[in-house]
C-alpha cells in the first residue's frame, strides 16, 4: 500500500524536502553547464537534517540561479508540486536556504535567481527523480543527474542536449505514468 501524507511523520518530510532541495541545485547546476562534483543529504539526532551540493566547476554568472533553485525546489515540493508562494520561498529561504539567501543577496538580490523558474519547471520530474535517489542512498554525482534529464552526451557547456532543455526545444523524460488499477 503507498504512503500517503498522515503516514510521513514531519522528520521524514524534512528530510524528503531537503532532498528535493539538493536535487533542485544539482539538476539545475548541470543544466546550466555546472560540473556536478556530488550532491549529499544527511540526517542525524544531533545535527538534524543537511544537506550540501558542491560543484567543480561553474559557468560564470550562474550562481544566482543555482542559488535560487534549492529553495525554489523545496518550496513547490511542501506547495504539493505547485508553485509556491511568497510567503513559502521567504519561509525556505529562511530555513534550510539560509546559504542561498546570503548568495543571492551577494549578487543583488533573491530577484536574481528567479530566471531558474522555468528551468525548474520544465526539468521538475528531473528534480524528483534525484531527490528520490537522494533519499535512496544520500548522495548522487553528476552522471546521475544526467541520467534523470535523459542527456547522454556528456553535458557541460558544450552539451547539445543540455542546450536544447535550457531553450524548452528538448523535453526532459516524464515521471513514470501511474498504471490504472482495475477496480
Amino acid at each position: 500500500m503507498p504512503l500517503t501524507l498522515a503516514d510521513i511523520t514531519p522528520r521524514e518530510r524534512a528530510y524528503m524536502a531537503m532532498c528535493v532541495h539538493e536535487s533542485a541545485h544539482a539538476t539545475v547546476g548541470a543544466v546550466l553547464g555546472a560540473q556536478l562534483r556530488n550532491a549529499v543529504v544527511t540526517r542525524s539526532k544531533v545535527t538534524g537534517v543537511e544537506g550540501l551540493t558542491t560543484f567543480a566547476e561553474l559557468p560564470h554568472g550562474s550562481d544566482a540561479l543555482i542559488a535560487y533553485s534549492g529553495p525554489y525546489g523545496e518550496a513547490r515540493f511542501q506547495a504539493g508540486g505547485r508553485r509556491p508562494t511568497q510567503r513559502a520561498m521567504f519561509a525556505a529561504l529562511e530555513g534550510c536556504g539560509r546559504k542561498d539567501a546570503a548568495v543571492l543577496t551577494a549578487a543583488g538580490g533573491t530577484h536574481t535567481g528567479m530566471a531558474a523558474q522555468p528551468l525548474i519547471d520544465r526539468c521538475w520530474p528531473a528534480i524528483i527523480r534525484v531527490a528520490q535517489q537522494l533519499h535512496r542512498v544520500a548522495e548522487v554525482h553528476h552522471e546521475d543527474v544526467l541520467a534523470a534529464l535523459g542527456v547522454d552526451d556528456g553535458g557541460g557547456l558544450g552539451s547539445v542536449q543540455l542546450a536544447a532543455i535550457r531553450s524548452g526545444c528538448r523535453m526532459v523524460p516524464p515521471l513514470a505514468p501511474k498504471r490504472a488499477v482495475p477496480a
